[in-house]
């Protein structure tokens, strides 16, 4: 059973495993830091997502380095590769699809916000070259340096 809970700005989404032991994605700072629950041990890891202010970032207040979400989708990608040479299933195979179009959807996104268009196709777009000022695939930066 999921259950989602809220008090102040500490939200969790935490899942019943019966035997009175509670896994949660706790959120620490909505929108940008996360703490992820661990298995075979205590404590949790930080997954922090680049936090910017300013006029295009409305409601951000303070701002820190960290990754994507289309870093994080290229790490999933790589890990059920890696869970598949393991244990083959083809549900790996829909798994790895779906994530390799949300990342083609997130770049096409932010391709769209500058005005490009992202030409790659779906299949093994996690292995396009970013861009080291943004991390994305298609960009201004990239453009300026053609």
């Amino acid at each position: 059973m999921l259950h989602y809970s809220t008090v102040g700005q500490k939200h969790t989404l935490t899942k019943s495993l019966g035997s009175g032991i509670m896994l949660g994605m706790r959120v620490i700072d909505p929108g940008h830091v996360y703490g992820l629950s661990h298995l075979d041990g205590p404590g949790e890891e930080v997954l922090t997502f680049v936090k910017r202010e300013g006029a295009r970032y409305p409601g951000n207040v303070g701002h820190y380095a960290g990754t994507t979400m289309q870093e994080v989708l290229r790490a999933l990608i790589e890990r059920v590769q890696h869970v598949d040479k393991q244990f083959p299933d083809g549900n790996n195979a829909v798994v790895l699809s779906s994530l390799r179009r949300a990342l083609w959807h997130l770049e096409a996104r932010a391709a769209g916000v500058h005005g490009l268009t992202l030409a790659l196709p779906v299949e093994n777009i996690e292995l396009a070259p970013t861009c080291a000022t943004c991390g994305h695939v298609v960009c201004l930066h990239k453009e300026k340096e053609r």
